[in-house]
């Protein structure tokens, strides 16, 4: 059985889910709106014996830098994380894409997580370099 109740509450939706039968429930429980020009949310669930949860907030800032980009942040069951992304038109048919993600887990391994990219293209193909944690970088061309 699986049901669902949304309403609007103080400038935003807050939502409710239940899901099961007789051997196993699940339940969620997530409220979002509008904040300084960006999306706040927080979220609970309860799903086989374990607790999970996840508060964020992402903001897009296009038109208030020269190009394109955005910013997502929040913590969960697992850690903190985050994600920055940018583009932008370089100049004669070459564009630039960014995006750096991290994730600190905090759990027993505390392990920080980094992953960046940074891509070039134009109408020909495309130039990418990524690297991350323990990884050597990787040049793609397509």
């Amino acid at each position: 059985h699986r049901g669902r109740l949304s309403a609007a509450v103080a400038g935003g939706e807050a939502v409710l889910q239940v899901e099961g039968d007789a051997s196993s429930q699940a339940y969620e429980g997530s409220y979002a709106r509008e904040l300084q020009g960006g999306r706040a949310g927080v979220r609970l669930s309860h799903k086989d014996g374990a607790l999970g949860y996840n508060v964020s907030y992402a903001r897009d800032f296009d038109g208030v830098l020269d190009g394109d980009a955005g910013v997502h942040v929040g913590i969960d069951e697992d850690g903190v994380y985050g994600k920055v992304t940018a583009s932008r038109e370089v100049g004669q048919g070459l564009g630039a894409d960014y995006e750096a993600a991290v994730r600190f887990e905090t759990g027993e391994d505390r392990r920080l997580q980094l992953q960046h990219a940074l891509k070039l293209s134009n109408k020909l193909g495309f130039a990418q370099l990524a690297h991350g944690s323990g990884e050597a970088p990787r040049l793609r061309v397509g």
